[in-house]
């Protein structure tokens, strides 16, 4: 008899702005959804299935309080291969905001083999340089308190603008191979930036989340964990 298949480790990446304690309900979520048996457990049996799955939320590169690091998409994605590899985790689902999907689909099209899946909110194909000078814009106008709790400054905000528009992922999004999960709020700015990934990658499909906009994990956590976890069970 073959030994029961172990769950597919999930990673969650954070935004430049917020945190790794930004995924904290989807770490619960997925943790609850696994311990019965039903998030990437093939083969598992719902009593052996608690503990089994691997879930980690780390800093991405160059984001961490107290450690300066060059901020770069490049350096974001092999700082998560490298995250894999001291976990012993040879492939993972990654689950990224922002910044954290664009460093996520850089390791998909960089190191295809070490990725299962992705889930993705806020992620820009090809960033326009009128939106981002408007992100900018607004983020200068931001209270500091609102950036407290991440210990990030605004321009730590804009030096992760500027590395999004250094994005190009051009017809390498065509070589995802990997089942995608693009989700967005339906009042978020960005949806036709979501629309516009899910033409580009062929195994990818859009979910809107009605009464949400730019962060719907933490606007309508139950809508989004519902949606994350259904489609880490498929």
């Amino acid at each position: 008899m073959d030994a029961p298949q172990r769950p597919t480790p999930v990673v969650f990446l954070h935004s430049a702005g917020l945190t790794p304690q930004m995924w904290q309900s989807q770490v619960e979520a997925v943790a609850l959804r696994q311990a019965q048996g039903a998030v990437g457990g093939q083969g598992v049996p719902a009593d052996q299935a608690a503990g089994e799955l691997q879930v980690i939320a780390p800093w991405l590169a160059g984001l961490r309080p107290g450690r300066p690091a060059e901020l770069s998409l490049a350096n974001a994605a092999v700082d998560v291969v490298s995250q894999l590899d001291r976990y012993g985790i040879r492939k993972a689902r990654l689950v990224g905001h922002q910044l954290g999907a664009m460093a996520a689909l850089q390791v998909a099209v960089d190191q295809p083999d070490r990725v299962a899946g992705l889930v993705l909110t806020g992620a820009l194909v090809s960033p326009g340089k009128l939106a981002l000078t408007m992100q900018k814009g607004l983020i200068r106008m931001l209270p500091n308190r609102a950036l407290a709790e991440s210990g990030a400054t605004k321009d730590d905000l804009i030096r992760a603008l500027n590395v999004v528009a250094t994005a190009d992922f051009g017809k390498r999004l065509g070589e995802i191979a990997v089942p995608v999960l693009v989700i967005a709020g339906a009042s978020d700015p960005g949806l036709a930036s979501a629309k516009l990934l899910v033409q580009r990658i062929p195994n990818a499909r859009l979910a809107e989340i009605p009464g949400a906009g730019t962060t719907p994990s933490l606007e309508r956590p139950d809508a989004y964990n519902e949606l994350l976890t259904d489609f880490l069970a498929g």
